[in-house]
């Protein structure tokens, strides 16, 4: 047993002989004695009793040792002898020894034994082989084969040891001996020899001329696992058989049949096909290294060439064995020889008769020979050669060419198979090779034998059965080669991106298959579904490249490199030029059924809509075309309805691909707007179609397939994200591509970019329920009747994220329509943000951020950014709703326990902001020793609430300012307790009227009186934008809680009081002044309620058209219920509905009825569509609102005004006037100086009580109230108003640059005034247009604007109309008509579009007909082709006019906005009515001061819809002594609803109103009576009245300036007909409030017991009735009834009597003629008396009792207009003193009108039509008595 120290010692000797090899005098005895130790001491395996020294089973050391040691045969010695009889026991007992002992002879050479030379070597293993040889001899003997026997060769070793044989083969001495050999020949039975490698002997015996000895040796040879043999497994013995194999070969083609080894030369086959193919064999097992070495004594390699000009059966072994090599030495086959000889190769074989005989001898079409395998593997061994392309030409040349002879018919279907697939292979190669040479010569012999290919690939002479899998693999080739010309235009196009970025310097050559691409689009035939399918896919792969622009690459274009920029554009055009035509044909010459079925095929879908998305006409129209004739469509928008429809999968597909396309394109590329722009409209359209309302495939729940995890619902979010994400990049990139483009073009599409962002996320709540449908949330996502938002919402919501970055930099546009569009999508955006609870991201919140400090820093006019104050402070206020909860500061103040201040302490001012610090106010739990100063109100308004099982109790907080609602999910929280129990809380059990809007509820920041505190930057912050906060609740106020509360009503119910679900709301008299906020809004939202009630009981009346409504879908939004509906029949012309109407929806059994609010409204060609929005409440049950059902459908009324009334009174915390509304305080008369005074006086030609009005009104704050008795001049006051104020604002600052126009750099100071009528506000508007400035004209200008509808405004003032104006402006920059001549060019394609259809139709059904007429069939398909490209044309044309009647639009759209803006910009004053002044045009405006016409006539709360507007004071100019407010609703006007603002704020400080003292329209014996009556005796005549007023029948005892007449029956009428109309000109019905030169007032009610006049009674009416007169006055009537009604009648009478004015006058008092009359006048009754009854004379033919003529006045005035209040009355005789003009102030015409505004829906946009006692409209109304009463009237 050897130690371990001894094993170490021999290990560490082996390893230093290895390395350092020694000879035999080295080799002393202290190396080889430990190692003989070692290696004698290791016993014999146990199993075997055997040594085993070279096998597996011996370890690496006794390996090395026994290598070693071989030395010892060198030696004799006993010991050695030893070692022999050890070694021959290990050869004679394991193959595995000897295969390892044959092993360590060849790599010992190099190793132990490396010290000796070779000839040593050689002759010392010549010896060893020749001892092997005597043990093998040995053996055989011992196991009884006679050896010397003549038979040798006939015995079968049955007994001879498997060790010993595979010894006899392994060593070729022991294999060549002539007495071994036989007994190898005789094929022994083989068991347990090793697999690897195969035997020298082996190599020689497979080409024995035995075929049993061939096929024994060649089934021991493939039995190897490892081919080839390894290199160290390749040893002397396989070089020695090898070398006798070659001779072999060598011999057998020079015919010679001597060798050296006789022996084996003998037993080799004379068979060179035997000798070939036993070759062969040997070849695959070589090992690599072998056959590439080069070798002076064999040469692989040239035995193979050398052999290939051999002709005979053997040829096909030998072109085996070139094969084999090809494929194992590739390029190495050639190395040592000439360049050429490769090419002596291939014409060796290419012109060898028996290569041509094995082709010939092909039979099968479908077989594919070997032989012609080694094209390609040839073509890969000289890939890098200079022969390449000449080789390859000569190759392909051959195989299409001369192989395709006739000789070759049966063969010619595999050649050219051979020939495609070799082309197809170098095509696959050069895809990904960077060697240009070789692509070039690829696509040179592609292009010279493109004909060949295509012919085969699409020709008819190809067709049969025999080139099917040529055809296909031909098709696959030009699939495959156009493949690769698309994807090199695509990186030429990424490179010369490279280059233009700098990181490359070498600009690309694009070179692609020009005649490839001409035949193929020549070649495809009409039906070869195939093929184009084929083209279609390569098409689409690069469908989203447009050409270069020159503007991108003008450097290129300016260098050596334009030819190479050009050949890329050229290379687009080859490669898409014949296409349009192959899919026309296609779609165009088939059925119908055919091009569906073409669609169906996997792909085709999915690229056609890739190709209704490329910015290419022809592309688009190719898919256009073929979607066309398989879903009968013709424009781009219903092929995508088509696709998305019927393909819905694979139209997704399709859309994402392109979108990922665009996503990775167009940042890479300089420039990517033609591709943007296509993008847009066509995601434009796939939105419409996937979204419209009613008809848009979300809607549809079979479109969807919620359950199928593929379809659409499960795509939605995909698309989304992808379309969010190309619109980052249109955002992100379109600064860096503005530089290329003229800014005109970028404007355009940049604009239809905006609002395709808009469009998408309007449609984003549409998309979210859509894909909520497919996940398992759906159903767990609805809490009462609002959905929450689902994690599909959450997703999309931060999908949006990166398009709210990239839109902020948008922000910096110069041109202020894309500003325009860019801030109405950021405030889209944000808007989705906040009613989500999803907050931006920092990097969003702080660019806008910087954005919003950037402009509130710059005081330099020079921001980067153009957004007006107003539009930042609406930024502000948005961003505000996503700061992060901050902790409240409150500095709290602690009060000392004094005397409390009043509010009304404070001055106006002061008030003022009081208010608005304590409504900023949040309240912190107070300390004990703290006292908080109580806030101005609370803010908890009611609201509906949804039902709860649960009843929830909240803790009273203190009073807080109404603040912002918060997010529409807000009423998911609980519900809040109501302290107070009024408004809306009482109108409805589980409703509460909304809180103002807010996003989040924050908590604020606030410090109060904190001295010495300096203002910091946070803190200022804070403050601005809590003011832009309030900016943003004073414009955009939440009304939804109106909308909750009527629309909860039910329309059918009878009675004053609107219906209620709960207790009736407590009504309460309007105070004169409110505690709080709170206080105002219980008093009057219960009030504006209950008019409202009114007016719909109102509208009720009214004939409206009634159609019938389908219900498309129905979604939740908060606690409402959104509807989409249509109307498809024809509705009336001028019928619409606007977003203002609320409609009434009926069950058509009649039983069922809802009232809803309209959302939207369009009108389309298949009819109308609209938004509805409805709140069903818990009582109202289901009532059946189900999707398809039919409903009757009418409009209800209109709440335009409403809205504003409603809107004002949420708002009126945010108000600047807030305080001073809520406890008025009006500041005292001023101190006038007279100087001042008669200064006013000259420059506005004005009265003095006029002129103290002016100066006074415009020096105090606040609120200023002007009285205005009938007569004195309120409209000459008011344009002395605006003179005075325009002459004392300052200038606007003017910025200066050299060289450029001087401009101003903020909008002048304006006025707002305001009517609650049209007609009085086009009065005063005309009078400003005129010129005057007080009394008289004067010339100079004044810009002003009259807001309004058309309709609405006079045609007086029509040139001053905003609409006019703009129109103006545009005529000088817009086409006429353009909208209307595109419609109808429209209307006429589409019509051509059918007519053209129609007669392809008939065109292909008689096609089809057509039998035997080839020369007919040719005709038709020509004609068809004419229809289908004119087809094609008018459908491209009906597009890009469609697209460029939207763009022309939207451009005309922006220059009206533009202008719009420009126009109110520029005036000076901006005149509107009262509810006008609530539209969204004038919120960008800021006005200086406010004046209020009429104020006395309208309501409080239209009087506060102005005052949202920041301003200095509030001019009221009005005389409550005239009419009051018109209101509905008797029940409100009991609570003091119809008081207005006037009157309230003048029973504060009466003392404070201006009167206009001085009248002008009335005879001073007119205005006696009203002076002394109504205004205290104050009201004076101007100068020479009594002159002026003067009337020829004054001079007449019966007809003079006033007369009170005591009448009989019949009375009016004869007293009417004595001022004849030849004398006094046509009589006339004044409207209310116009003043007449005769008044006959006649108050009809008359006899004992009556104790009321009727309406008269009411003093504002009387006095307006009286003041109209301006030369008579008569009033008749019954003098003890008219004393009997009031104190004022009673005064009046009175008054009669005193002056003599009072007459009795019957019949005859006018029948009589006398020459001198004498009137009977009444004497003054000391008390009243019961009047007797009176005869009266019989009654004349021509009068008319008085209930006949009450009659009478009921009947439709004629058609003739109304005389004006200008028209003299024409007398027949001249009158004793000539007319004297009216003098300057004469009262304006009044009449109650329709209050206008810039937008309208329709004919309920005014405050709604009064019903006949309380209306007075155009002639209908009148100081006579009412058509009729409505109930609760007297």
């Amino acid at each position: 047993m050897t130690s371990d120290v001894e094993l170490s010692k021999v290990k560490t000797l082996l390893t230093s002989v290895r390395d350092t090899p020694v000879n035999t005098v080295d080799g002393a005895e202290d190396i080889l004695q430990p190692l003989y130790l070692y290696l004698m001491n290791i016993p014999p395996s146990a199993p075997d009793n055997t040594y085993h020294w070279f096998c597996s089973r011996a370890n690496q050391l006794t390996i090395g040792a026994a290598t070693f040691l071989l030395r010892l045969f060198a030696y004799d010695s006993p010991r050695v002898d030893d070692w022999k009889r050890r070694l021959k026991s290990c050869l004679s007992g394991c193959c595995q020894c000897i295969r390892g002992f044959g092993e360590v002879k060849a790599s010992s050479r190099t190793t132990y034994f490396g010290a000796f030379s070779d000839d040593v070597l050689r002759s010392f293993y010549s010896k060893f082989d020749d001892w092997e040889l005597s043990v093998v001899v040995e053996a055989l003997v011992r196991t009884g084969i006679d050896l010397s026997s003549s038979r040798l060769a006939s015995q079968t070793p049955q007994e001879v040891p498997q060790p010993l044989l595979y010894h006899m083969v392994s060593n070729m001495r022991v294999f060549r001996d002539p007495r071994v050999l036989p007994l190898i020949r005789a094929c022994p039975p083989i068991s347990t020899w090793p697999l690897d490698p195969p035997p020298p002997g082996l190599f020689v015996l497979v080409m024995d001329e035995s075929s049993a000895v061939r096929q024994w040796a060649k089934a021991q040879i493939t039995k190897s696992t490892q081919v080839p043999m390894l290199e160290h497994q390749f040893v002397a013995g396989h070089e020695l058989a090898l070398q006798a194999v070659t001779r072999a070969l060598t011999l057998s083609r020079e015919g010679e049949g001597t060798t050296t080894d006789s022996v084996i030369s003998n037993s080799f086959s004379s068979d060179s096909n035997e000798l070939w193919a036993g070759f062969s064999h040997i070849l695959r097992h070589l090992p690599t290294e072998v056959l590439a070495k080069p070798s002076e004594e064999i040469g692989y390699r040239r035995i193979v060439t050398g052999h290939l000009h051999d002709i005979g059966r053997h040829f096909s072994d030998i072109l085996k064995c070139l094969l084999f090599l090809l494929k194992r030495l590739g390029n190495k086959l050639w190395q040592g020889e000439g360049p050429e000889y490769p090419q002596v190769v291939f014409d060796a074989i290419k012109d060898n008769p028996s290569f041509s005989n094995m082709l010939q001898d092909l039979k099968s079409a479908g077989e594919k020979p070997w032989f012609l395998s080694w094209f390609g593997e040839y073509l890969a061994t000289i890939s890098d050669s200079a022969i390449y392309r000449d080789v390859l030409a000569r190759i392909v040349d051959f195989l299409c060419e001369e192989l395709q002879h006739e000789r070759f018919q049966e063969a010619r279907p595999a050649i050219m198979y051979s020939a495609v697939r070799l082309l197809a292979a170098q095509v696959r190669k050069t895809q990904s090779d960077e060697t240009l040479s070789r692509r070039m010569a690829v696509s040179s012999v592609l292009d010279i034998h493109a004909e060949v290919f295509i012919s085969v690939a699409f020709s008819r002479l190809y067709a049969s059965s025999q080139w099917k899998e040529v055809r296909g693999a031909a098709r696959e080739l030009i699939t495959t080669s156009l493949t690769q010309d698309a994807n090199e235009i695509s990186k030429s196009i990424t490179t010369s991106c490279e280059f233009l970025a700098g990181r490359t310097k070498v600009f690309p050559v694009c070179a692609i298959r020009e005649q490839m691409w001409k035949k193929t689009y020549e070649s495809l035939q009409t039906n070869d579904t195939d093929g184009v399918i084929a083209i279609i896919a390569i098409i689409a792969q690069f469908s989203h490249i447009d050409f270069l622009n020159k503007a991108a690459y003008r450097l290129v274009l300016s260098s050596p490199n334009a030819q190479a920029f050009d050949a890329i554009n050229r290379c687009l055009d080859i490669s898409r030029s014949g296409f349009l035509d192959v899919v026309s044909k296609l779609a165009n010459y088939n059925q119908r059924s055919f091009v569906l079925d073409v669609l169906g095929r996997p792909g085709v879908a999915r690229d056609i809509m890739v190709l209704m998305l490329s910015p290419i006409e022809d592309l688009q129209g190719a898919a256009k075309t073929l979607v066309g004739q398989a879903f009968d469509v013709d424009v781009r928008i219903d092929c995508f309805r088509a696709l998305l429809s019927n393909l819905s999968d694979s139209s997704f597909e399709g859309i994402f691909s392109f979108l990922e396309r665009y996503i990775h394109y167009a940042p890479q590329v300089p420039e990517a707007c033609s591709l943007s722009k296509s993008l847009v409209q066509c995601l434009t359209d796939v939105i419409e179609v996937l979204c419209s309302s009613p008809d848009g495939l979300l809607h549809d729940s079979s479109f969807l397939r919620s359950k199928d995890k593929e379809a659409p619902a499960a795509q939605i979010p995909r698309l989304w994200n992808l379309m969010t994400r190309s619109i980052t990049v249109i955002f992100k990139r379109t600064p860096l591509w503005s530089e290329y483009f003229e800014i005109p073009d970028m404007t355009v599409w940049m604009r239809d970019a905006l609002i395709f962002g808009r469009d998408l996320l309007a449609q984003w709540r549409v998309m979210e329920s859509a894909s909520v449908t497919a996940t398992d949330e759906s159903s767990s996502l609805l809490t009462g009747k609002a959905r929450k938002l689902s994690r599909m919402g959450k997703n999309m919501m931060s999908d949006l994220q990166p398009v709210l970055t990239e839109l902020a930099r948008w922000l910096r546009l110069s041109d202020e329509e894309l500003l325009h569009q860019s801030f109405a999508l950021l405030q889209t955006l944000l808007e989705c943000f906040r009613t989500t609870d999803i907050p931006p991201s920092e990097a969003s919140l702080a660019k806008l951020n910087r954005h919003v400090e950037a402009s509130r820093k710059d005081k330099s006019g020079t921001s980067k950014t153009k957004l007006d104050a107003s539009r930042i402070s609406q930024l502000e206020d948005a961003l505000t709703s996503f700061e992060e909860k901050e902790v409240e500061v409150v500095s709290v103040v602690r009060v000392p326990p004094a005397r409390p201040t009043k509010p009304h302490e404070l001055p106006p001012q002061k008030a003022q902001a009081a208010a608005r610090k304590q409504s900023d106010v949040v309240r912190r739990k107070p300390t004990d020793n703290d006292q908080l100063k109580p806030d101005v109100m609370k803010g908890a308004f009611p609201k509906f609430q949804r039902l709860s099982t649960s009843t929830s109790t909240s803790v009273s907080k203190a009073p807080t300012l109404p603040s912002a609602p918060s997010s529409e999910y807000s009423s998911d929280s609980g519900s809040e307790a109501e302290t107070v129990q009024g408004g809306l809380v009482a109108l409805g059990k589980f409703q509460r009227s909304p809180k103002v809007k807010k996003p989040t509820e924050r908590r604020q920041v606030k410090l109060l009186d904190i001295q010495n505190q300096a203002k910091s930057a946070t803190m200022e912050r804070l403050h601005r934008r809590e003011d832009a906060r309030r900016r943003a609740l004073r414009l955009k106020p939440d009304i939804t809680g109106l909308h909750r509360t009527l629309l909860s009503w039910n329309y059918d119910h009878d009675g004053p009081n609107p219906p209620t679900v709960a207790q009736k709301a407590p009504l309460l008299h309007v105070p004169d002044t409110f505690q709080d906020y709170q206080h105002y809004l219980r008093i009057f939202e219960p009030l504006l309620l209950l008019e409202c009630w009114s007016q719909i009981i109102q509208a009720k009346e009214n004939v409206e058209g009634v159609y019938d409504c389908k219900i498309t879908s129905k979604h939740f939004t908060d606690d409402f219920v959104d509807f989409d509906a249509t109307i498809s029949e024809p509705v009336q012309k001028d019928w619409r509905l606007g977003e203002t109407d609320v409609v009434l929806l009926r069950h058509p059994e009649g039983k069922k009825s809802i009232m809803m609010k309209v959302q939207s409204f369009r009108t389309t060609p298949f009819g109308s569509q609209m938004g509805l929005r409805c709140f069903v409440h818990s009582t109202m049950g289901d009532i059946g609102l189900h999707i398809n059902t039919v409903w009757s459908l009418k409009k209800a009324f209109s709440l335009s005004t409403l809205h504003r009334e409603y809107g004002a009174l949420m708002a009126l915390p945010h108000y600047d006037l807030f305080q001073m509304i809520l406890t008025p305080k009006l500041s005292g008369m001023p101190p006038l100086q007279q100087h001042e005074v008669q200064h006013t006086m000259a420059a506005h030609h004005v009265n003095e009580p006029q002129a103290r009005a002016i100066i006074g009104s415009l020096k105090i704050d606040g609120f200023a109230l002007i009285q205005g008795p009938p007569g004195t001049g309120k409209t000459s006051t008011i344009c002395g108003l605006v003179e005075a104020f325009l002459q004392k604002r300052p200038r606007a600052a003017t910025s200066i640059h050299v060289g450029k126009t001087a401009t101003s750099s903020e909008s002048v100071k304006k006025i707002l005034l305001c009517a609650p009528s049209n007609a009085a506000i086009d009065e005063i508007a005309g009078r400003l247009r005129e010129g005057y400035r007080g009394p008289q004209r004067k010339a100079s200008s004044l810009k002003v604007v009259r807001v309004g509808t058309e309709k609405a405004i006079d045609i007086s003032v029509k040139e001053v109309s905003l609409d006019y104006l703009v129109e103006q402006k545009l005529n000088g920059q817009t086409p006429n008509n353009t909208s209307k001549d595109a419609h109808n060019e429209i209307n006429v394609l589409r019509g051509e579009i059918e007519q053209v259809k129609q007669i392809k139709q008939q065109k292909l059904n008689e096609l089809a007909s057509v039998r035997d007429n080839n020369a007919r069939m040719v005709v038709l398909e020509e004609e068809i082709k004419k229809l289908n490209s004119r087809r094609m044309t008018l459908t491209q044309q009906f597009d890009r006019l469609k697209d460029q009647q939207k763009s022309d639009s939207r451009t005309l759209d922006a220059i009206r906005r533009r202008v719009r803006m420009e126009v109110l910009q520029e005036a000076d004053v901006i005149c509107c009515t009262l509810s006008g002044a609530g539209h969204e045009t004038l919120e960008q405006l800021d006005f200086e001061m406010v004046i209020i016409d009429e104020a006395a006539q309208s309501i409080e709360l239209s009087s506060l819809i102005p005052l949202k507007f920041p301003c200095q004071r509030c001019i009221m100019v009005g005389d409550p002594q005239q009419l009051a407010p018109t209101v509905l609703s008797q029940e409100a006007c009991k609570y003091r609803y119809n008081q207005s603002l006037f009157v309230r704020l003048q029973k504060h400080r009466p003392d404070a109103v201006h009167l206009l003292s001085i009248q002008y329209r009335m005879h001073p014996d007119i205005s006696r009576l009203p002076s002394r009556i109504f205004y205290q005796g104050r009201l004076l005549d101007g100068p020479d009245m009594d002159v002026k007023t003067k009337q020829p029948w004054h001079l007449h005892p019966k007809f003079g300036t006033v007369q009170v007449l005591q009448r009989s029956p019949g009375t009016r009428n004869v007293y009417k007909r004595s001022f004849s109309k030849q004398r006094y000109g046509e009589p006339s019905r004044p409207r209310l409030g116009q003043e007449k030169d005769i008044i006959i007032l006649s108050c009809v009610r008359a006899g004992p017991g009556v104790q009321s006049v009727g309406f008269l009674s009411d003093v504002r009416r009387m006095n307006v009735a009286i003041t109209r007169a301006r030369s008579s006055l008569f009033i008749l009537g019954h003098a003890p009834t008219l004393e009997r009604s009031d104190e004022n009648w009673r005064d009046i009478v009175q008054d009669a009597r005193e002056r003599s004015l009072l007459t009795e006058a019957d019949v005859g008092f006018f029948t009589t003629q006398a020459t001198n009359p004498q009137v009977r006048r009444l004497p003054s009754p000391s008390k009243p008396k019961k009047q007797p009854v009176v005869t009266l004379p019989p009654r004349p033919d021509d009068l008319v009792t008085p209930k006949s003529f009450a009659e009478s006045s009921r009947r439709p005035p004629s058609s003739k207009p109304s005389q004006t209040i200008e028209k003299q009355p024409s007398m027949k005789d001249p009158p004793a003193n000539p007319t004297i003009p009216r003098d300057v102030g004469q009262k304006r015409r009044l009449a109650e009108g329709v209050n206008g505004e810039p937008s309208t829906s329709g004919p309920h946009e005014t405050r709604t039509t009064q019903p006949p006692p309380k209306r007075f409209k155009k002639e209908k109304g009148s100081i006579f008595i009412p058509k009729k009463n409505k109930p609760g009237k007297p």
